[in-house]
């Protein structure tokens, strides 16, 4: 089992990367007047579809529906790594005052600093059982 987390990592990983090359390059292009606009949503979408399937996850872990224990514990690790990035990347934005906090942010902040936790422990349980 403990291949099937460190695959499941390598993966997450290299998804993580070319979701951050995608963005460096939609950036590096835009031009005109919003410059950085189209970043800006892109990483706001990418926080809320990265909540909601992180919560999705820790759902379907909970149900006794699904069986294969491969396919939940990448799941569970894919989303745990991707709320982990992107509470980081909240935290550097905030800290550095390219976004002014506001109660919209505080609850990506709180988001995605919580289901990181209940994931782990969710896989732990998964692979101890």
């Amino acid at each position: 089992m403990k291949e099937t987390i460190l695959k499941s990592l390598l993966i997450s990983l290299l998804i993580t990367n070319l979701w951050a090359t995608i963005t460096f390059f939609i950036y590096y292009f835009e031009t005109g007047l919003f410059s950085g606009f189209k970043t800006l949503l892109l990483f706001g979408w990418s926080c809320w579809i990265s909540s909601g399937l992180g919560l999705l996850a820790i759902l379907l872990s909970l149900l006794k529906i699904w069986k294969s224990n491969q396919s939940k514990v990448f799941l569970l690790v894919f989303t745990g790594w991707f709320n982990i990035f992107f509470s980081l990347l909240l935290i550097t934005i905030t800290y550095f005052e390219i976004i002014v906090p506001v109660s919209f942010i505080d609850s990506f902040f709180i988001v995605n600093l919580i289901i990181p936790v209940v994931i782990y422990f969710r896989t732990k349980k998964i692979i101890l059982a």
